[in-house]
C-alpha cells in the first residue's frame, strides 16, 4: 500500500507506540511513499492485483534498502572477530557474548531487529567452563535480548548435538519465561540424545520455545549451512531472503466459481504477477539500495549475496479450498474432507509448477528459483480476516490429533523455506515428556517438517510462528503502548484467527495416535 503525509502524523501523534516503534513505523512510511510503478517498474496490472487484495507484499516498501531477512553466519565472529566494530577474536564466554550483542545491533531485517542470532549452542559451546557461572552469564545474555530486541520475530537455533550450552541455553529459557529470543532445535533422533530432546519438549511446553524442526529435510532441500529465522522460516546461513509476497488463496478462490477457474486461470496468473514483483524488488536491492556493497557483514564474511533468495508464500488454502466445495455444492470443511484435501492438493500443486518454471533473479544458492512458503498471516487488511494462516486449518475445524497430523502432513512437501503446525497441551504432558517426543517423531516419520505445542493456560504462547504474551496483547488492546512490536502481530492475528483458542488436545487423543 502506498503510504502518506497523513500516515506519518498519525504515526507521530499515536499513544500506544514507544518512540523506538514509531521510529520503524516511520521509516517503513518512507519507503511506501513511493509509487512502485515509477520507482521499481511494476505494470499497472500488477498493480492492480496488489489493490485488490490478492497479492500482498505484507508492506515491505518499495524503496527497499536492505533484504528483508538477513542470516548471518556467526562462527566468522568466533574464529576472526570483527575488523569494522574493532571486536578481536573472543577467548571467553565473557567476550563471545558481549561481541555477539554488539554484532547484533548491527544486523538489519525487515523489523530493523535481528531475526537471526546464530546456532547459540554451537557458537558457545567451546566457552563453557564452569557451569554454574556460566549458567549464571547465558542467562543474563538472553534476557538481555530480550529487552533490547523487543520483537520476537528474533530467532536462534540449537541442535542437532546435545551439547552443555543447549542444556544451559534451555534451562535459562524456562526460567526467563521471556518472549525473546523465538528459539528452534534442528532435530533428529538419531543424532539427538533422548534426555535432550526431552528437555527440549519440556520448555516447549512451558514457555512455547523451542519449536522442533526436522533436521534431515530440511539439509536435504538446503545443505547443512541453513537456519531458521523470524518466524519458522528455514534459508540459507551466511544469506538470506531479499523479500517475502504472499498470495491471499481465500481472496483468489472468491473471485471463482469453480475448482478449474480457479487451478488452470486465475491462480496462476496472480502468481506470475506476484513473482514478477519479487523480481523487481530483488533487482532494486542489489543494484541500486548498494546494501551489499556496503555492509561489513558482506565486507567480512558474515553474509555472502549469492546465499539470498525469495520467499513466494501463501495463506488461506483452507479458505480457498471451503469456497470451492461450496461452489460444488457441499458442506465440508478443509481438513476433514476428501474432497477437500484433492482441491487443496491441485490448488498447490499449480502453485508449485508455476514457481518451479520461474527462473528467479539473484537467487543462485537456490537453482535460481524462489523457495515456497506457508506464511502465518498478518492482519494488513479486511482480507487477512478471510485468510487463514497457511495451510493451516481453520480454528474450531480441526480434526483429531492423529488425523490432523496426518492431514497435514502432505502440505509440508511444498514448503521448504518453512512451515508448522501447533498443537496446544493441557498441564499433565509436563508428567509425560516421553509422550510428546514421541508425537513429534511419528511427525517427523509422516515428512512433517516442523512442529511445535505449548500449555494452554500459560500466559506465553506461540500466535502463529512468533511468541507472545496474552498478558501484554490485553495492554494493548486497552490502549497501552507495550515493549514488543509483536504484540500488535499477535492481537491482529487474534483478531483475524483466533489463534487463543486453538483446540486443546487431550490425553484421548494422543492415545488414540
Amino acid at each position: 500500500m502506498l503510504a502518506t503525509l497523513q500516515d506519518i502524523l498519525d504515526t507521530v501523534k499515536a499513544e500506544n507506540l514507544t518512540y523506538q516503534q514509531k521510529l520503524m513505523t516511520l521509516g517503513n512510511i518512507a519507503e511506501r511513499l513511493f509509487d512502485p510503478r515509477d520507482l521499481l517498474g511494476y505494470s499497472d496490472e500488477e498493480w492492480q492485483y496488489l489493490q485488490n487484495q490478492m497479492i500482498c507484499d505484507l508492506n515491505e516498501g518499495y524503496a527497499v534498502y536492505r533484504p528483508r531477512y538477513i542470516l548471518p553466519d556467526y562462527s566468522v565472529y568466533v574464529k576472526n572477530g570483527c575488523r569494522f566494530l574493532d571486536l578481536p577474536v573472543p577467548k571467553t564466554l565473557d567476550e563471545v557474548l558481549d561481541g555477539l550483542l554488539i554484532i547484533y545491533s548491527h544486523v538489519p531485517s525487515i523489523t530493523t531487529f535481528p531475526v537471526y542470532i546464530g546456532r547459540l549452542d554451537s557458537l558457545l559451546e567451546p566457552f563453557i567452563c564452569d557451569e554454574a557461572q556460566d549458567y549464571i552469564k547465558i542467562k543474563r545474555f538472553l534476557n538481555h535480548i530480550d529487552k533490547t530486541v523487543p520483537d520476537s520475530f528474533c530467532h536462534a537455533n540449537i541442535g542437532p548435538y546435545e551439547t552443555r550450552a543447549g542444556r544451559l541455553i534451555l534451562q535459562a529459557v524456562i526460567e526467563l519465561e521471556n518472549t525473546t529470543p523465538n528459539m528452534t532445535i534442528r532435530y533428529d533422533k538419531n543424532k539427538t540424545s533422548r534426555e535432550f530432546a526431552e528437555l527440549a519438549a519440556k520448555a516447549c511446553l512451558l514457555v512455547s520455545k523451542p519449536s522442533f524442526a526436522n533436521d534431515a529435510y530440511y539439509r536435504a532441500d538446503l545443505g547443512e549451512e541453513y537456519g531458521v529465522a523470524s518466524c519458522y522460516n528455514a534459508l540459507p546461513e551466511c544469506g538470506g531472503a531479499y523479500t517475502l509476497t504472499r498470495l491471499r488463496l481465500g481472496t483468489i478462490a472468491r473471485a471463482c466459481s469453480s475448482v478449474t477457474e480457479m487451478v488452470e486461470q486465475l491462480l496462476p496468473k496472480v502468481a506470475k504477477l506476484a513473482l514478477s514483483t519479487m523480481d523487481k524488488r530483488h533487482q532494486f536491492i542489489v543494484e541500486q539500495s548498494n546494501f551489499f556493497k556496503t555492509s561489513f557483514l558482506e565486507q567480512e564474511g558474515f553474509i555472502k549475496r549469492t546465499n539470498f533468495t525469495g520467499m513466494f508464500a501463501i495463506v488461506g488454502l483452507a479458505d480457498a479450498t471451503n469456497h470451492l466445495l461450496r461452489q460444488e455444492g457441499l458442506d465440508e470443511t478443509f481438513g476433514q474432507s476428501a474432497r477437500g484435501e484433492e482441491i487443496a492438493t491441485a490448488i498447490m500443486q499449480k502453485l508449485k509448477s508455476v514457481n518451479d518454471s520461474h527462473i528467479g533473479v539473484y537467487a543462485e544458492r537456490t537453482d535460481n528459483h524462489y523457495l515456497l512458503h506457508a506464511q502465518v498471516g498478518a492482519s494488513i487488511d479486511a482480507e487477512d480476516k478471510l485468510n487463514t494462516p497457511a495451510h493451516r486449518v481453520k480454528v474450531g475445524q480441526e480434526p483429531t490429533l492423529l488425523a490432523h497430523l496426518k492431514q497435514s502432513a502432505p502440505y509440508h512437501q511444498y514448503f521448504p523455506s518453512g512451515t508448522g503446525d501447533l498443537f496446544v497441551f493441557d498441564q499433565t504432558y509436563v508428567d509425560h515428556l516421553d509422550a510428546v517426543v514421541d508425537i513429534i517423531d511419528g511427525a517427523f516419520a509422516l515428512n512433517y517438517r516442523y512442529i511445535t505445542t505449548y500449555l494452554k493456560n500459560t500466559d506465553l504462547i506461540r500466535v502463529t510462528g512468533y511468541l507472545v504474551k496474552k498478558s501484554e496483547v490485553e495492554r494493548f488492546r486497552q490502549g497501552e503502548a507495550v515493549l514488543r512490536d509483536t504484540t500488535w502481530f499477535g492481537a491482529g492475528t487474534d483478531d483475524c484467527a483466533q489463534v487463543f483458542d486453538r483446540q486443546l488436545r487431550d490425553q484421548g487423543n494422543v492415545n488414540a495416535g
